[in-house]
């Protein structure tokens, strides 16, 4: 019995250590970062740009369930463009605007409704423990991708 119980100890230390990084949402041992300052962290690019001529400055406006939250950094079409904003647990409704510089106006302008990304619009789900992140990226013809996933440590 005296040879057993540390064997026991021992078995049942190695399963609960184990443990402890495991994941509900992954069934994995992920680590994934716990909302603060934002849970949900938007990304905006258009990878489909070949030449220099063509790659304009751009912005984009973040709308959540219709109402505007702000709006992405600032940069060419082909650079990743970042959003952060602290919104509730449920599922909502993001739409985005592109907006261009105007080098002749020296402002920028709404791309009209055929030069929008499409879709504009994407519904998505913020758990209570996550920050989520969402990647819009637009190819030919202004096809627009969009995924989802967790912030993770690095």
């Amino acid at each position: 019995m005296n040879r057993i119980f540390p064997l026991l100890l021992t078995i049942a230390l190695f399963i609960c250590a184990g443990c402890a990084g495991y994941d509900r949402h992954t069934g994995g041992t992920e680590h994934y970062k716990k909302p603060s300052e934002y849970n949900l962290r938007l990304v905006v690019y258009n990878d489909s740009i070949s030449s220099p001529e063509t790659d304009r400055r751009t912005y984009y406006r973040v709308f959540i369930d219709k109402v505007e939250q702000g709006r992405t950094t600032t940069g060419l079409d082909s650079q990743q463009k970042y959003f952060h904003a602290k919104i509730d647990r449920n599922r909502h409704l993001l739409i985005i605007e592109k907006w261009v510089l105007d080098e002749r106006a020296g402002r920028y302008t709404k791309l009209n409704n055929i030069q929008q990304p499409r879709p504009n619009f994407f519904y998505f789900n913020v758990p209570a423990d996550r920050v989520v992140v969402i990647t819009a990226r637009s190819g030919e013809d202004n096809a627009t991708y969009y995924t989802v996933d967790f912030e993770r440590y690095r």
